[in-house]
């Protein structure tokens, strides 16, 4: 009977220390929004107007570089 009684308070321990661990434990931060498409209007040369979808790389957001030495002087 001593050793069912350890095993239910060594489940029950494991229990609490696995429920510390889940209380204090931070969140993970919210991912940054995602850039949306723009769209521009554009007005030719003879005066007819059209709409251009620009997509978010093409506004100049930044990206990754293979180059790993500092920038030439």
């Amino acid at each position: 009977m001593q050793r069912i009684w350890s095993v239910v308070l060594s489940v029950w321990a494991m229990l609490a220390i696995v429920a510390v661990l889940a209380w204090s434990h931070r969140p993970a931060p919210a991912p940054p929004p995602q850039a949306a498409a723009r769209t521009i209007v554009v007005q030719t040369p003879n005066g007819k107007r059209q709409f251009v979808v620009v997509q978010p790389a093409a506004l100049g957001a930044s990206h990754a570089t293979t180059q790993t030495s500092g920038v030439p002087r």
